[in-house]
């Protein structure tokens, strides 16, 4: 059955990212998918056997896959993330040439066709409407997703973990693509927007931070799930605070504070959370210097890269942003802050770098 074929590539694809490509696992994976594949030219007494992805459904030889297993769900997700959409396994293929695509998917690349693999699109665009118009409108929709995840974690400490993550693949297939086309990020619609926009402009941000010194694959997804989710522990945190106009009193600043403790603990009690975007949400305001900032430590620790840049991308969106309670100060404003702080608050080796990034990629 071509469902469980599917089942078997997704679980070959996840023995990859845990293990080396010598480890047993994997390699008893891909004989696994190998042999799957010939069953299924033997089955249906073909030379090859096709699957076609159309947005979320999965065609397997002109047949919709109506029994979505979470593996199956898996498989479809893997083929969307590398831009996969019609894949062809053809008689003659081997464990070797198996496992090079294997390790393509795994590695967060487009894998190439080869002898007995075929990979490609399936379909092309409206002659009335541009790649890049199509790009914009799906990654507008795709970002929809965050409001109804973070509100439904205010009500119920619960998380989409898995459309989650499939956000941030799409927002590094975009970024992989132009980054001029991400950034300047996202723009508010209205005051109450502010907490999942600044979330997804922080994660862009520490994405492009991490491609620019050549962190890939599995690892920037991990850099971007842990940006995504930085502020999770605001959502803890009453309205009424949160959205104050004018200066926090004591109380209500140490309420605030807590949100770095309040974040870190609610992921931690989640499935699915990679132990990166727990470190970064209790993480992203420690200082550089190892200076007291919060949380309250009770002994000094230099904090992990994935915080160091999510602390300068937090800081720039937050300054360059229309909140409730302040005005945006502006990008040349944010930028004079960054260096101002660099050395103390942010690592004086990402600073110029992220200014430069925000310098080529923002227009004028």
């Amino acid at each position: 059955m071509m469902e469980l074929l599917a089942s078997q590539i997704a679980a070959a694809v996840n023995m990859r990212t845990l293990y080396p490509p010598n480890h047993p696992q994997c390699v008893r994976s891909v004989e696994d998918m190998v042999a799957g594949i010939r069953r299924e030219l033997q089955r249906t007494n073909m030379d090859a056997v096709t699957y076609v992805l159309i947005g979320d459904d999965l065609v397997a030889d002109d047949d919709l896959i109506r029994k979505r297993s979470l593996s199956v769900r898996e498989f479809a997700q893997i083929l969307k993330r590398r831009g996969v959409e019609r894949l062809t396994f053809a008689s003659g293929i081997d464990s070797e040439e198996a496992d090079r695509f294997v390790n393509a998917l795994a590695g967060g690349t487009a894998p190439q066709a080869s002898p007995h693999i075929v990979v490609g699109r399936a379909q092309l665009l409206m002659e009335d409407e541009s790649k890049e118009k199509a790009e914009k409108r799906d990654f507008s929709k795709q970002i929809e997703i965050v409001p109804e995840a973070w509100a439904r974690f205010r009500v119920e400490r619960e998380l989409p973990v898995a459309h989650l993550g499939e956000l941030v693949w799409t927002f590094i297939a975009s970024l992989g693509r132009t980054t001029r086309a991400m950034l300047p990020l996202a723009k508010l619609k209205e005051y109450d927007e502010y907490t999942f926009v600044h979330s997804v402009n922080v994660s862009l941000l520490v994405l492009a931070q991490a491609r620019g010194f050549g962190i890939s694959g599995v690892l920037l997804h991990a850099f971007g799930m842990a940006a995504l989710l930085h502020d999770i522990g605001k959502l803890t945190i009453p309205l009424t605070v949160l959205n104050k106009p004018g200066k926090l009193e004591h109380e209500e600043w140490e309420l605030m504070k807590s949100h770095t403790q309040q974040g870190a603990w609610s992921l931690a009690a989640i499935d699915g959370i990679t132990p990166l975007s727990i470190v970064v949400a209790y993480e992203h305001h420690l200082r550089y210097d190892q200076q007291p900032n919060y949380p309250r430590l009770h002994a000094s620790r230099m904090p992990s890269l994935a915080s160091r840049m999510t602390a300068i991308a937090d800081t720039y969106d937050a300054m360059s942003t229309s909140r409730p309670y302040q005005e945006a100060l502006g990008r040349a404003a944010a930028l004079v802050m960054l260096k101002n702080r660099s050395g103390t608050f942010y690592d004086p080796n990402l600073v110029p770098r992220f200014i430069q990034l925000i310098n080529e990629s923002t227009p004028n």
